[in-house]
């Protein structure tokens, strides 16, 4: 049996929990029986989102100061604008290629923000022991008491302890099912992927891509292939030059992804297995956008005027 874990230290971005999530693949998949969906379960917004992981901070962080430690609320860490955008399949837009390469600037920036982010800077100015004390006060003592099997056939465990657990029990009020439905609907788009990067269309396309590849002088077999040798610039040149090198690479990527099928065939077996995820999973989603509904009222009374940070959590994205 293989046990996967998250390690975390103490942050603070977006939908906090899921920094706590930890893997081990011994508990049965139990669902406890639940309502049916109905048209009131609508998808909260990129605004609602946002709200709710604020007040969701604000919860730690009162927690957090109740238990001796400090928690400041922060923005979401992210990148920004056009450069946040994810091509999980191959890049296929050449102006934003020409623009951002494959995101290597925006990467840096986020690592530099998160380096910055005042939790991780009083966390790791801690003694070893107080540090301790702190992520136990954050995730509590240890991954236990909560338990899903996601999607991914990965069972995710966190604890019932701790002031993230005691904050998503303030805001969404039944812990177990936040949990349950938050797991399984953060977990849809990797197995998306996985299941578009199986299909027999998506691997021809590929192919034709790869031809296209070669004949301008870029001998990489798929683009996880063309993405790796971009890394391996950022590790060797200068950052100046790593961005040039990157850039050029990512636009001839992007030229292939769209004169050959590539780009058309991904995006419509995407959206294909993205539908199909959605009616699988519609009570999950369903259950999880009432809860986060009904928590709205209460993240209005706590964080009433949220800034609006030009990174967007995103909506729930089988």
């Amino acid at each position: 049996m293989r046990c996967h874990r998250a390690t975390i230290g103490i942050a603070a971005i977006g939908l906090a929990a899921s920094l706590v999530l930890a893997g081990c693949g011994t508990a049965p998949d139990t669902r406890p029986s639940r309502p049916h969906p109905t048209a009131s379960s609508r998808e909260p917004s990129a605004e609602e989102s946002r709200l709710l992981d604020r007040a969701e901070q604000v919860l730690i962080s009162r927690c957090m100061e109740a238990r001796g430690f400090r928690y400041e609320v922060t923005d979401v860490i992210g990148a920004s604008g056009e450069g946040a955008r994810s091509f999980p399949y191959a890049v296929d837009d050449v102006a934003w290629a020409r623009t951002h390469g494959y995101g290597g600037r925006e990467e840096r920036l986020k690592a530099a923000a998160q380096r910055a982010d005042p939790n991780q800077r009083y966390f790791h100015r801690l003694s070893p022991s107080a540090r301790v004390a702190a992520r136990t006060a954050l995730t509590g003592p240890s991954p236990v008491g909560l338990s899903v099997k996601a999607p991914t056939g990965m069972t995710i465990t966190a604890s019932t302890k701790g002031c993230i657990a005691e904050a998503e029990r303030t805001l969404y009020g039944d812990l177990d099912d936040w949990f349950r439905v938050k797991v399984i609907t953060m977990n849809l788009r990797p197995v998306r992927e996985t299941r578009v990067h199986k299909e027999r269309r998506y691997t021809d396309a590929v192919g034709e891509w790869a031809a296209c590849m070669r004949q301008a002088g870029r001998p990489y077999t798929s683009p996880d292939e063309s993405r790796q040798a971009a890394a391996r610039y950022a590790e060797s040149l200068p950052a100046s030059e790593a961005d040039a090198a990157e850039t050029a690479l990512a636009v001839t990527e992007a030229t292939c992804a769209t004169s050959t099928p590539l780009a058309r065939v991904s995006k419509a077996l995407d959206r294909s297995h993205g539908e199909q995820l959605r009616t699988q999973y519609s009570e999950e989603l369903a259950e999880r956008w009432r809860l986060q509904n009904a928590a709205l009222p209460l993240a209005r009374r706590l964080a009433p005027s949220p800034p609006s940070p030009s990174a967007s959590p995103g909506k729930t994205e089988p």
